[in-house]
């Protein structure tokens, strides 16, 4: 005869106990036993009149992923404390049972707060989810469930995603052409391309993002067309940094560009729609004083005069100077990676494939450095027409970027 688990057992006891401490320890601690015994001691605490214990209850039959807390947790659902909703919400996500699914699709449509948590769990059922979200747009039309069966690679998604780009409302175009792009289906290439005169300039960029993830070199005149100036500093900044990454997603460069000085520099600057890295931005801000600020570490400290009562100068400006340090760091390196790269596509544009001169010479201007200026104006007496185009342009996007750098500094 096995002997009986004696901590279980305790638990068990503290539980039903009158501690609503231990109680809640109780029920968590039940909740990572494993033991199928726990889901009936537990049941019965979805309906305590302590919420905290509805709460851990919901929580640890969650963590027991045992079908038998299903209904009992469909009528958590109601409880009138939001938490408790939210654990009973993330419980039926991780059981898993599709029964629950036309349950958690109407928190998804209500636009409640927990309708967060109610997306995530029912993603956590994958294909499995698809036919209900499937009913449940075609009766609704919502667009959550729209991009919801688009996530979860509903078959008929591309067609989803035509009708939403037909939708009036311009923030449900760029989302259909985002999706698009997301999608992987070269069928949407003629789609994205009528996009691309549209009036609105963020859907025209994502566009031709999207083009770039499909790989539609065809587009490439089309592209071009677009560098109707060389401004980047202008109006059209965002679209001509779209055609840039589009160029270089079509020639493979995004690895080129990344080794050249190897780190994580994402987007962390916005110039009028163009997502600018810290590289770039850090070559495009020159020598004016925030670059300064940001790259040079500032040694002024604080005194207890500076503060409110109560507050240690010491600890404020230990703090502070950790803070200068990081960003220092961080803002240095961000410029040795800007210069190392820009050595390194001034290589590239002698590579061999016109498609890799192309996307180079359209991203040296990002960076703003003076030393690729002649290796972009040798570009502009190219052979190939794709590479002339591109490095005429950004030479003169170059040289404007230089001009207004000098007069930055010089106080015009």
């Amino acid at each position: 005869m096995p002997k009986p688990d004696i901590a279980f057992e305790t638990l068990l006891q503290q539980l039903h106990g009158d501690d609503w401490m231990q109680r809640c320890d109780a029920a968590r601690l039940l909740g990572q036993s494993r033991n199928p015994r726990a889901v009936e001691a537990l049941l019965p605490d979805l309906s305590d009149p302590d919420w905290r214990v509805r709460r851990n209850a919901a929580q640890a039959l969650g963590a027991l992923r045992d079908p038998r807390a299903v209904d009992a947790l469909l009528q958590a659902l109601q409880d009138r404390i939001m938490t408790v909703r939210q654990r009973a919400i993330v419980a039926l996500g991780r059981i898993k049972d599709t029964r629950v699914l036309p349950a958690l699709l109407e928190v998804l449509l209500a636009n409640k707060h927990e309708s967060y948590d109610a997306g995530k769990a029912i993603r956590k059922f994958g294909k499995k989810a698809l036919p209900e979200i499937a009913n449940a747009f075609h009766r609704t039309g919502n667009q959550k469930l729209m991009l919801l069966l688009i996530e979860l690679k509903y078959e008929k998604a591309f067609d989803l995603l035509l009708r939403l780009l037909e939708n009036p409302d311009p923030q449900a175009q760029l989302t259909a052409v985002r999706e698009l792009g997301k999608l992987g289906d070269r069928k949407a290439i003629p789609y994205l391309m009528e996009q691309l005169d549209h009036r609105d300039s963020a859907i025209q960029s994502e566009a031709i993002r999207a083009l770039g993830t499909l790989n539609a070199t065809e587009a490439i005149p089309a592209l071009l067309s677009l560098l109707t100036d060389d401004d980047i500093y202008g109006a059209r900044s965002g679209l001509y940094h779209a055609v840039t990454e589009a160029f270089q997603s079509f020639a493979g460069l995004g690895a080129e560009i990344k080794h050249a000085f190897p780190g994580e520099y994402p987007a962390m600057f916005n110039m009028g729609g163009a997502p600018l890295s810290l590289p770039e931005a850090m070559g495009l801000l020159g020598d004016n004083p925030l670059r300064e600020m940001l790259s040079g570490p500032q040694r002024d400290t604080l005194k207890a005069d500076d503060l409110p009562p109560g507050i240690p100068a010491d600890l404020v400006n230990k703090v502070m100077e950790e803070m200068r340090w990081k960003f220092g760091v961080m803002f240095a390196d961000a410029r040795d990676a800007s210069q190392d790269r820009v050595k390194r596509l001034v290589e590239l544009l002698r590579a061999e494939s016109s498609l890799t001169r192309s996307a180079v010479a359209l991203t040296l201007p990002w960076y703003a450095d003076e030393a690729s200026l002649v290796a972009l104006e040798q570009a502009t007496q190219d052979s190939d027409e794709t590479v002339h185009q591109a490095a005429t342009w950004a030479f003169q996007a170059l040289q404007k970027v230089l001009l207004y750098r000098k007069q930055a500094g010089s106080g015009l």
